[in-house]
């Protein structure tokens, strides 16, 4: 089993998602803004944040520029972890530039290590075509030093973990690999083998999360039912375990977003998410 990548005060490196301290549902403007995310992920232990890449202009625009973003984070001690989201280049040809150079802008000014990857619609997937476009971002992506963490969704094109193996063996770019969401592992309908033999970069990112098995309504459910880790009814355990197993350390992003949660001051969905993950992660240790 891997060894545990941890933060300052050896336990292991948590990083808030973005949607975790957003205080709103997916598609919406943050109810926190950046510097609230930052007090209360420092204050909560986590060592690292996500931003979504419109949320840079957005805090730019609300009078905090980049140099001050680079600025907070280094004083509460955190670092920029995961960027969200890029999409827009598996059904089709779309060069998705605009998106692109969003991420680079949001690594350019405040770092990163992973960018989500994904295709949010449904459709037919031709997979060589996909796979080249997902080699070519990757490779302008690549140097500004960022891994691609590639992200099944259940109702999409990129429905479930063996298409998204598929696509990255395709793909053949070593700095492109799996997002390991539990959420979407579990009910896009994955099991704890489909981690065997991973291409590229292997798990390149894991999101924790949990809630309950569900057959049908996936999209609405993942956007209302995305609860705590080991608050559901999903092998979150076992996931880690099978994650560790493949040689991933960490750091463990955190993403939950229900209508209960995003209701909670900022301070308190940042403890309860760390908890929540830590209780997991010495689960899985013992």
């Amino acid at each position: 089993m891997a060894e545990q990548a941890t933060g300052s005060d050896g336990d292991p490196e948590l990083v808030a998602s973005f949607f975790t301290l957003s205080g709103a549902g997916f598609g919406e403007p943050p109810r926190h803004g950046f510097e609230r995310r930052c007090e209360a992920a420092a204050a909560a232990g986590f060592s690292g944040l996500g931003l979504h890449v419109d949320d840079l202009a957005r805090t730019r625009a609300s009078g905090l520029d980049v140099a001050g973003m680079r600025a907070l984070l280094d004083g509460a001690g955190l670092r920029l972890v995961e960027i969200e989201f890029l999409g827009g280049w598996a059904l089709e040809p779309v060069a998705a530039d605009d998106v692109v150079a969003g991420v680079e802008a949001v690594a350019a000014g405040l770092g990163g290590r992973h960018v989500t990857a994904g295709e949010f619609r449904p459709g037919d997937l031709e997979p060589e075509a996909a796979a080249a476009r997902l080699a070519e971002l990757a490779g302008r992506l690549g140097e500004r030093g960022l891994l691609v963490a590639l992200e099944a969704f259940p109702w999409s094109a990129l429905p479930d973990v063996g298409a998204a193996v598929d696509l990255l063996r395709r793909a053949g770019a070593a700095n492109a690999g799996l997002m390991v969401d539990v959420w979407h592992f579990f009910n896009g309908g994955a099991g704890l083998d489909a981690l065997d033999d991973l291409p590229g970069a292997g798990v390149a990112a894991v999101q924790l999360n949990d809630g309950p098995r569900v057959h049908a309504d996936f999209l609405q459910q993942a956007r209302a039912a995305r609860r705590l880790p080991g608050h559901g009814e999903l092998d979150v355990v076992g996931l880690v375990r099978a994650v560790q197993a493949t040689g991933f350390a960490g750091p463990w992003c955190v993403e939950v977003n229900t209508p209960e949660f995003r209701a909670l001051p900022v301070e308190v969905a940042a403890k309860t998410a760390a908890e929540a993950a830590r209780t997991v992660l010495d689960a899985a240790r013992g």
